[in-house]
């Protein structure tokens, strides 16, 4: 099934690292803020995104949304590396709740979070983020809930009528539009869509903001046509700045007709024979040099953030 334009930059990643990315993931140890519970979790340490959905999520080999560690005892998320004193008397009575123990049954580590923030009265940005990334880890039955949260949570975060409806705006207001084409209500996808389309080529304050313009604006024409096809799945989001878009051979999904809808497996298969190319690529450079030793090489380099695994 053609699950909507999908433009996966995998051989333009490729071209510029050695090897693949990868997720990592290690043993931890932490001391839990509430209780001082002292425990080892396997805790992600890095990741590679290809491109991301169009509700935001990562798409490769990373976790999206980050998990976070989770006090094993109380069920607490360490969502941030330092409290004070006062947060931590605020979130202890909410955390030993009957509550929030009961929704560690039964809901995403998110959501959990997003109930917190809410009782916290934290920012509507931290609260909007949160719940966003909830909707990423919902099953089919928690989905819908989920998105009706976070839905609201972002419509007070960008109203209608905000006086100044900078480019923070627009992308508030297209997620909204994609909740509404994924619930199915096409017609109030369009008509956001087609309201934010004329927003995008204003003046941009610099070269980043440009770029976002830029890119938002191709996601925001790929959605006009996944409404129009009346498509309601989760799509990954088309790459402005691909090289199919500037009229240069597509890196992925060879064999579509321009402008034709890669399925999520097509995409997944083509990052996978990439990430094997890779792999093949860095186990001939690891071959080619083995004979010549380096200071320091029996003390493997630990993998991280924009480096690969080395196991």
């Amino acid at each position: 099934m053609k699950a909507g334009a999908v433009a996966v930059a995998v051989l333009g990643m490729l071209a510029v690292t050695p090897a693949a990315g990868a997720m990592t993931v290690f043993p931890m140890e932490h001391t839990c803020p509430l209780g001082g519970e002292r425990f080892t979790q396997d805790t992600v340490m890095s990741g590679t995104a290809f491109g991301h959905y169009l509700d935001g999520r990562g798409f490769g080999p990373i976790a999206s949304p980050w998990p976070l560690v989770e006090c094993p005892g109380n069920g607490f998320p360490i969502y941030r590396h330092d409290f004070s004193k006062a947060e931590l008397g605020q979130l202890a009575p909410l955390i030993a709740s009957d509550a929030y123990q009961r929704m560690r049954k039964d809901e995403t580590q998110y959501w959990r979070l997003g109930w917190l923030l809410e009782r916290l009265q934290a920012p509507l940005e931290e609260q909007a983020a949160v719940l966003r990334q909830a909707t990423w880890e919902a099953s089919p039955e928690q989905y819908p809930r989920y998105v009706a949260a976070a839905a609201g949570i972002h419509a007070r975060l960008c109203p209608e009528d905000a006086p100044q409806q900078d480019l923070e705006w627009i992308h508030c207001q297209a997620m909204l539009g994609e909740w509404e084409r994924r619930g199915g209500r096409l017609d109030e996808a369009r008509d956001r869509f087609q309201r934010l389309q004329p927003l995008l080529p204003g003046e941009a304050s610099g070269a980043e903001e440009a770029r976002r313009r830029t890119q938002l604006a191709a996601e925001v024409e790929q959605q006009l046509g996944l409404v129009e096809a009346g498509n309601t799945l989760a799509v990954l989001a088309v790459d402005a700045f691909a090289p199919e878009r500037q009229g240069e051979a597509p890196a992925v999904a060879e064999g579509l007709a321009p402008g034709e809808a890669a399925s999520e497996e097509e995409a997944w298969a083509a990052v996978e024979a990439a990430l094997a190319a890779a792999s093949a690529a860095a186990d001939a450079a690891a071959d080619a040099t083995a004979e010549a030793p380096q200071a320091g090489e029996d003390v493997p380099e630990t993998a991280g953030p924009g480096k690969a695994d080395p196991r």
